[in-house]
């Protein structure tokens, strides 16, 4: 009976350490600072990132547009995916994470600020 009582001390005190954890003092990788005096590349900084978030497996050419590398850069402009008025506004960097399809998929660190940053600086193919 004694150890009974111990396991289930034991399991309330678990059980009381991990829903009293208070995630607030975490912070997220915001990643490098972006310059937005420092030019953005297309192919080594943006085109990347695609890759990086599974983007390319299901916009690989066979759909609507394609985020392959050599093959992103005609697929937005294209296709009308940024917005040179308005960078936020731009469908490349609205639609992840906001429904449907895209829920799942979001940018992580300074990804969506470098992809704003490089269409800002006139979204060059560099």
């Amino acid at each position: 009976m004694k150890a009974l009582k111990i396991f289930f001390a034991s399991v309330m005190l678990v059980a009381i350490a991990a829903t009293s954890c208070d995630y607030k003092y975490i912070t997220p990788d915001t990643g490098e600072p972006v310059d937005p005096e420092e030019p953005i590349s297309f192919t080594q900084q943006v085109e990347p990132i695609w890759t990086s978030q599974s983007c390319t497996n299901c916009h690989n050419g066979s759909g609507l547009f394609s985020l392959q590398q050599g093959e992103a850069y005609q697929s937005l402009v294209g296709n009308g995916l940024l917005d040179f008025e308005n960078a936020d506004n731009s469908k490349i960097v609205t639609v992840p994470g906001s429904g449907g399809l895209h829920t799942d998929y979001t940018y992580v660190s300074n990804q969506k600020l470098i992809i704003t940053t490089w269409i800002e600086q006139g979204a060059e193919d560099n």
